[in-house]
């Protein structure tokens, strides 16, 4: 088994240019390389070069509170109603086209009484106005399920 110290140095190949290193150079600039990152690494650890990092800024973040939300669900399911009533005295939307809005109105309207669940006291109004327009939604959707606009 051959040595790993007793490696022999490669021969040159016949007609091509031969960048021959002596094997103390060679050890010498891996010694200094590995000496000057140890050095480095060795710097960092004592924290000498900690100042140089600056501090990173943290985003800001737009926070939404229960009562932004519920009152965005609010505003949207009354567009949402709208959209339903003005396309339930438009002749020409048949009933077929409209029950996935209605749809969309049920789901929209459990949504939001279950947002009206988390908040407090404070907000009674909104309370109010949100489970108004949520039950004035649920009627509309069991209206069409029973085929009242038949």
């Amino acid at each position: 088994m051959t040595s790993i110290n007793n490696i022999q140095g490669i021969t040159p190949i016949p007609g091509t240019q031969s960048t021959q290193v002596s094997q103390s150079s060679k050890t010498q600039g891996f010694e200094s390389l590995l000496n000057s990152a140890l050095e480095k690494t060795q710097e960092l650890k004592e924290g000498t070069k900690t100042g140089e990092l600056s501090e990173i800024p943290a985003l800001e973040f737009d926070i939404q509170t229960v009562s932004d939300i519920v009152t965005d669900k609010t505003d949207k399911l009354l567009t949402s109603l709208e959209s339903y009533a003005s396309q339930l005295h438009d002749t020409s939307v048949f009933l077929k086209d409209i029950e996935p809005i209605l749809e969309g109105l049920n789901t929209d309207a459990a949504s939001l009484l279950e947002e009206t669940l988390s908040l407090g006291e404070d907000d009674q109004e909104l309370i109010d106005i949100a489970t108004s327009t949520a039950i004035t939604a649920k009627t509309e959707y069991l209206k069409f399920q029973r085929g009242d606009y038949l």
